[in-house]
This record gives C-alpha cells, sequence and structure tokens, in this order.
C-alpha cells in the first residue's frame, strides 16, 4: 500500500525544467515528452551563458543540455551547475564524444544520452532524474527535521540544566518542561527557550 503512495506522490510531484539548447527540433521534442501536467515550469536558453545567467535567480530541479551549445560544448557549464547547483542534469550529446563525456560526467550523476537522441531515453532518462530528484529532496527534509530534533534536544539540555542550578532535580526539571508545554500547548523547544532567555 505504501509503495502506490509513493508512486501517487511522485506522479503529482511538480517539477521545473531548464532545456538549454539551440536547436528548435530538440526544444519542440523535449517539450513533448515532458508534459505540463508534471511539469510545472519548462524555460528555454540558447547558451551557457544565458542559463547561467538565469540561474542567478532561480533553481531548476531538472536541466536538460543540447550540445554543443553556441558558446561551446558544454562540458564546463554541467560541471559548474553540478558543484553550485541541486538540480539533475540530462546531457545529449554527439555520437563522436559520447564515450569520453559520459564515462567522465557519470561520477557526477550526470545523465548522458548521445545523439540523435530516441524519444524513449529522453523521457526514461528525465524520468528517472525527476525520481532520483524526489528521492534527495525527501532525504534533505528527513535532515532538516533531525537538525531541529537536535537543537531542540540541546535547548532542552541548556534548560534542564539552568533549572537544576536553580534548585531542581534533574527528573523535577524534566517534569517542569513537560508540564509546561503540555499545559500552555507549547513544544518543548519554545519552554526550553523561555527557561534559557529568563
Amino acid at each position: 500500500m505504501r509503495d502506490k503512495s509513493n508512486a501517487k506522490d511522485r506522479m503529482n510531484s511538480q517539477y521545473s525544467v531548464m532545456i538549454v539548447s539551440s536547436s528548435e527540433q530538440f526544444n519542440t521534442v523535449v517539450k513533448k515528452l515532458l508534459p505540463g501536467g508534471r511539469f510545472s515550469s519548462i524555460e528555454i536558453k540558447k547558451s551557457a551563458s544565458s542559463a547561467r545567467r538565469e540561474l542567478l535567480t532561480r533553481s531548476f530541479d531538472l536541466i536538460i543540455i543540447n550540445a554543443p551549445l553556441t558558446d561551446g560544448l558544454g562540458v564546463d557549464f554541467v560541471m559548474d551547475i553540478y558543484e553550485k547547483k541541486n538540480t539533475r542534469i540530462l546531457f545529449a550529446v554527439p555520437i563522436e564524444v559520447f564515450k569520453e563525456i559520459s564515462s567522465r560526467l557519470v561520477d557526477y550523476g550526470v545523465i548522458t544520452i548521445r545523439k540523435p537522441v530516441k524519444e524513449i531515453d529522453l523521457e526514461l532518462s528525465a524520468r528517472l532524474l525527476c525520481a532520483v530528484q524526489d528521492a534527495i529532496k525527501k532525504a534533505n527534509r528527513e535532515v532538516a527535521k533531525l537538525e531541529d530534533k537536535l537543537q531542540e534536544q540541546r535547548l532542552v539540555s541548556r534548560a534542564k540544566l539552568i533549572l537544576i542550578q536553580k534548585g531542581m532535580s534533574e527528573d523535577e526539571a524534566h517534569e517542569y518542561i513537560i508540564r509546561e508545554a503540555m499545559d500552555r500547548g507549547l513544544t518543548k523547544k519554545a519552554v526550553a527557550e523561555e527557561v534559557i532567555d529568563e
């Protein structure tokens, strides 16, 4: 049951996409394969430099790059995105350089596909990268929850120490924080912050 729920959540996820390509034909194919229901925003940039400017103001879940670009093959651009942005990258390259570039970028989590691009390869690769992006977002949310929990534990420990210094036992300090939180409808963290700030 949980697997079906997770699959449904993934199907309902919205993704933002940037296509970096100077080929109208490639852009048309990609837009056709990325239906609007799952992809909330599809931006098209014709060069790495214009894509870099766009990335200064916003981020994207998925960046699809069609090499060569008007300002180079695009490998440096891919490496720059990898190092600075939390995004997944799909890189379409000419068949002559596919082996070299794919072996160079695979360890960075970049999916490289050869041109001419088969629509099924493009679609499946984009879906795979969206699934990876979902997993990373979920992991980031879990890390944030754990960090919040750890922060709460630190504050509660500091508050308990202050209460102990004022004459309570450790058990009394612990019970005081829990009771105050329950009676006043606050979190233990909020009570602990009040104790610390007094």
